[in-house]
Order: structure tokens, then C-alpha cells, then sequence
């Protein structure tokens, strides 16, 4: 064969070659956990416990791909893991709040592609007293830690319960219980009233639209002499947006 047809055949193929590198690599990853809870759980006024949110990004639709990347907007550094070790990433978040996680695809010939996704962590409190005549106070932020758009609101969903004196056979009286949800300086926004018989439990559920400012939730013994046991579920709410 000449020389002359097997040089522009070459040139072809290098041409080829260098436009085929330049098409976007294939990609698709999808997120499992776009609302997620981080659960703190609080035992007669100690902190005992807490569940990071987890989320997973799966990378299956990106079969090119020799490494994946998460990067979350908290600051932490990104995790960085091997399409050969399987096309799942997961991300723990300790802190509520919304999350930008951008999540990158590297193939073999340098090509990338990332998408951003907000990941809405809410923070649900668990708080427990048992045998109490002076309830604790739970304070709590609803302000990001990270920065990002404030929470939407805050649910609270409070049981104050007057267990039996005497199993079965009674022998208390009732008790009468303030809740009083309160600001930094010490005003009351909100507050309810109850009488709890005994062998019965009452309850208070609220919402609250001031997320801006940090608060104290307190149970007051108003009257009686039996002793009490508290129940508090706190939740700061982000909702999606539609």
C-alpha cells in the first residue's frame, strides 16, 4: 500500500480517537436519603446518644467511571472511593441543617461530571425523666451549624405521665403541670396548662415558626406530690422544596 493513503489513514484515526475523548462520559447517579433525621437521645438530662443522618449516592449509572468523589458544603474533606470497590458512596452528617453533596465521576481518560444535590437533615431530640418532681430543661438551636437556609419550623410533642403510687392500687393524687416553651431572654413563647391524674398522662403538642434563636423547653411542677415522668419528642423541620 502507499505511504500516502496509510498517513491519512493515521491522521483519521488519531482524529478519531480525539473526538471520541472529548464526548461526555456517561453518568447518572442517583441519591437515596434527600431527607434524612440526625436523632439525639437525652436520659434524665445527660446526653446519651446520637444517630447521624445517613445518605447513600449510587454511581451504577455511570459504568466508565474508575472513581467517585462526594463532596459535602459542611467543609469536611471529601470522600474519595474506587468504582472497583462498588458503586455505592455513603455520608454520615452530625449537624441539621440543609446540605449541598456534590457528587463527581472520573473515568481513565481524565473525563468528569459531577451533579449537586441538598440534602435536608432534620434534628429529632428524644428526650426522657423518670421519677421526677423537678423536670430538667431541654435547650436546643434550630440555627444551621453550617449555614444555609433556617429550618421551616419546630414541632413538640411532650407526655407528662403519673405512674400508680402503689401498683395498682393507687393511692396519689393528681399534679398540676405548666410546658412553657422559652427564648433566650427568658420570655415565655408559648405555654400549656394540665392537670395529670394519677395513673393517667397528659399531653402537649405545638408548633413553632421561630427558628432563628435558640430555645428552652421546661416542664413546671406546679402542685402536688407524686412523682412524674417526662416524655419529649423535639423535631426541627427543613422541608423540601417542591
Amino acid at each position: 500500500m502507499p505511504r500516502f493513503p496509510l498517513l491519512v489513514l493515521g491522521l483519521l484515526l488519531a482524529s478519531t480517537a480525539g473526538c471520541l475523548s472529548n464526548e461526555p462520559m456517561e453518568f447518572d447517579v442517583t441519591l437515596e436519603g434527600a431527607e434524612v433525621v440526625l436523632v439525639e437521645t437525652h436520659e434524665n438530662g445527660a446526653l446519651t446518644g446520637t444517630s447521624p443522618a445517613e445518605i447513600v449516592l449510587n454511581f451504577s449509572g455511570t459504568p466508565a467511571a474508575v472513581r467517585y468523589t462526594v463532596a459535602a458544603s459542611d467543609g469536611r474533606e471529601p470522600v474519595s472511593v474506587l468504582a472497583a470497590d462498588g458503586p455505592l458512596v455513603a455520608m454520615a452528617f452530625d449537624a441539621h441543617g440543609v446540605h449541598n453533596v456534590t457528587a463527581t465521576a472520573f473515568d481513565a481518560n481524565g473525563r468528569s461530571a459531577s451533579q449537586t444535590f441538598p440534602v435536608h437533615v432534620n434534628l429529632q431530640i428524644v428526650w426522657t425523666e423518670e421519677a421526677t418532681q423537678s423536670p430538667g430543661v431541654l435547650s436546643f438551636d434550630p440555627i444551621p451549624k453550617y449555614g444555609g437556609p433556617m429550618a421551616d419550623y419546630i414541632t413538640i410533642e411532650s407526655v407528662v405521665s403519673n405512674p400508680d403510687l402503689i401498683q395498682n392500687l393507687g393511692g396519689g393524687r393528681e399534679v398540676d403541670v405548666t410546658w412553657r416553651l422559652i427564648d433566650p431572654l427568658g420570655g415565655t413563647c408559648q405555654q400549656h396548662s394540665g392537670v395529670v391524674h394519677e395513673g393517667e398522662s397528659a399531653a402537649w403538642n405545638t408548633l413553632h415558626f421561630t427558628t432563628y434563636e435558640a430555645h428552652d423547653l421546661a416542664v413546671d411542677y406546679d402542685e402536688g406530690q407524686d412523682e412524674i415522668d417526662v416524655q419529649h419528642t423535639v423535631v426541627v423541620a427543613y422541608e423540601p422544596v417542591q
